[in-house]
């Protein structure tokens, strides 16, 4: 999950292995940046967190600057 807030965007990533959700801001992605910008922020920094590459197929949501992504692994 990917939103815009007043102040920057922020997501929630729900893990299947090992269980549990990672949340948190995107630091370097002020709210004003474009979403295509924010999502291109976010699949980057799921690689560094899990070390390893994928692909992030993006779904609006049912609010504005809403979106659901779903983390693919890339060979």
């Amino acid at each position: 999950m990917l939103f815009r807030t007043p102040l920057t965007w922020r997501f929630a990533v729900y893990c299947d292995d090992p269980g549990g959700i990672l949340d948190g801001a995107l630091p370097d992605e002020p709210a004003s940046s474009a979403p295509e910008s924010a999502q291109a922020t976010m699949c980057q920094w799921v690689q560094e967190t899990f070390q390893h590459p994928v692909a992030i197929d993006w779904t609006p949501g049912d609010q504005p600057d809403w979106w659901t992504g779903s983390i693919s692994t890339v060979a």
